[in-house]
């Protein structure tokens, strides 16, 4: 399964896709919101769409809700993760525009990450 993971904390970028990958997935990293959308309209072009999208809230120039508001706007459809220190936001299911399956708090350990996104994975066939 093909993931952008979204985050400007680089430690927290790096760890989660090394777990990520030694899980057994394709992951593609960006450092801030407006990257992550650039990676999955490329990934788009070149056949490999994105299965599901890991992002942060709180992302210089662009926010992760924002992120999924730019994805819909292009009728882009996928699983979308928002991960955020922020507990008011966690606590806020109305705050969730279509597309956010799950918001989940930082600190994040790796098991709670590896159910997350078993939870939120589109089969490849479904269109995105």
């Amino acid at each position: 399964m093909h993931i952008v993971l979204a985050d400007d904390e680089a430690d927290f970028l790096f760890s989660a896709s090394v777990l990520l990958r030694q899980a057994g997935y394709r992951v593609t990293v960006a450092a801030d919101g407006r990257e992550a959308f650039a990676r999955i309209l490329e990934a788009r072009a070149a056949g490999d769409p994105v299965q599901v999208l890991v992002t942060d809230q709180q992302m210089p120039g662009l926010t992760g809700t924002e992120l999924v508001g730019f994805l819909r706007d292009r009728g882009i459809r996928i699983p979308v993760v928002v991960v955020t220190a922020c507990r008011d936001l966690v606590a806020m299911p109305e705050f969730s525009p279509g597309g956010i399956r799950e918001f989940i708090e930082k600190p994040i350990g790796p098991e709670h990450l590896l159910a997350c996104l078993k939870r939120v994975a589109v089969p490849e066939d479904l269109p995105t």
